[in-house]
């Protein structure tokens, strides 16, 4: 796979910074990690954090060739995620609820897969041109999807940030996640806080990261962004990939876009489980 990467956080106007940034990779895959922990509760950075490190460890603990189904893993990892927030929190003195948002993207032989929680997003360019963007876990989001309010004014409303889900909530939260796209040569995918895409809008940021050199674009991104709001700029987080290989052929590891449950998820294992025990049978039997 040929691509580029880059990653980059900035404190903004805060007190401190809550997001947590990851990339890591092996020779076929790229994983891209993004968390903005809640201010409103104690604990947003560890929060953060623990999405990083445990999305971490699941990618590294893959030992085949590649991740079979792209889609069932970050969801796992996010899932993962809750669950430990939620044990880790009450076991602290005194007892916290660190709570985060989230969004990864996993690129697997020249496709991209990626899920998430709440109003962190991924932005999927081509040519310079929004393709899409995930949807915030928002009323004001569900407004702009249905219509009542266009991108700019969703962007100024009072209660955009006010979220229906997160990580580490008292409620388990929906994945929201994508279906399988196939990179072309140039695409890029962003992953970012809403300390970016509230103070920028989206050609804005399509043509920051035009940059030749990634790094640089991602870079003059951030400032962008902070420079754009000044003392009240919320933390600044963003990772991205560049596409730099061939167009890439859809490999078929993935369903559409969908939302999923802990319990579906759940119950999808089962049912693999019991194929493949029915496939066993049926092999042993023409033995």
């Amino acid at each position: 796979m040929k691509y580029v990467c880059a990653q980059g956080s900035r404190q903004g106007g805060r007190g401190a910074n809550e997001d947590r940034v990851a990339i890591v990779e092996r020779d076929n895959a790229a994983l891209l990690v993004l968390g903005d922990g809640l201010g409103g509760y104690r604990g947003g950075a560890l929060a953060s954090a623990t999405l990083c490190q445990v999305a971490i460890k699941a990618f590294r603990a893959v030992r085949g060739a590649r991740i079979e189904d792209p889609s069932n893993f970050l969801a796992l990892v996010i899932f993962q995620t809750h669950q430990a927030l939620k044990r880790l929190g009450p076991r602290l003195n005194p007892p916290i609820e660190p709570r985060t948002t989230c969004v990864l993207c996993l690129v697997q032989e020249g496709c991209a897969y990626w899920a998430h929680v709440g109003d962190s997003r991924l932005y999927h360019f081509r040519y310079d041109a929004l393709v899409s963007r995930t949807r915030d876990d928002t009323v004001v989001d569900t407004f702009r999807e249905r219509g009542i309010l266009d991108e700019r004014e969703s962007r100024a409303h009072p209660d955009k940030s006010r979220l229906l889900a997160c990580l580490g909530g008292r409620q388990e939260p929906l994945v929201r996640l994508s279906s399988e796209v196939p990179l072309r040569t140039g695409d890029l995918v962003l992953l970012c806080s809403d300390g970016v895409w509230e103070a920028l809008e989206t050609h804005e940021q399509a043509r920051l990261l035009a940059h030749p050199v990634l790094e640089s674009g991602l870079s003059d991104l951030l400032a962008a962004a902070e420079n754009r709001r000044q003392k009240a700029a919320d933390n600044i987080s963003a990772a991205a990939l560049r596409w730099q290989d061939a167009p890439a052929k859809a490999l078929g590891r993935a369903r559409e876009a969908r939302s999923v449950s802990a319990r579906d998820l759940w119950n999808e294992g089962r049912e693999r489980a019991a194929r493949a025990r029915m496939k066993a049978l049926k092999d042993a039997g023409r033995d």
